[in-house]
């Protein structure tokens, strides 16, 4: 798995936002709910995308979340690079410190490769796309996207 659990999160509860009527917002439980995340975590997910523009709260009887822009200007990317601890994923993928030609494993280039279409899909995948297939396996009904 590429996603850590945070991202994942992070990316579903995005989708679940972006799937609801433009102008609309959603309380902390009603997406925890909706997409099986237990409460505590995703208050912590999403702080972290609000710190980073990716979503607006406010407080109060009408408050809630709502996406900061719209959906599709959203990438994968823009998640995964706040959420994850090593987003640019330069990590050895045996485990041997940071990934470097000097200091190669034996899956040194394949991961390179890996890395480049993953880092591809990333950029170019944006959360509207994700919200319309539904951000859970086997999707959902077809939603309104922002």
């Amino acid at each position: 798995m590429v996603f850590s659990k945070t991202t994942g999160y992070g990316i579903r509860a995005l989708a679940y936002l972006a799937s609801q009527p433009k102008d609309s917002r959603h309380g902390l439980h009603e997406i925890a709910e909706h997409e099986g995340i237990p409460p505590v975590y995703l208050r912590k997910v999403l702080g972290e995308l609000r710190r980073h523009r990716l979503l607006r709260s406010l407080k109060g009887i009408r408050g809630g979340y709502e996406l900061a822009r719209p959906a599709g200007e959203i990438t994968l990317w823009d998640v995964f690079r706040v959420l994850e601890p090593d987003p640019y994923l330069d990590t050895c993928i045996l485990g041997h410190g940071p990934c470097e030609a000097e200091s190669a494993c034996p899956l040194h280039e394949d991961w390179l490769q890996v890395r480049k279409e993953i880092m591809r899909l990333l950029e170019n995948k944006t959360i509207a796309e994700i919200a319309v297939t539904g951000s859970r396996a086997g999707g959902e009904e077809e939603p309104a996207i922002q």
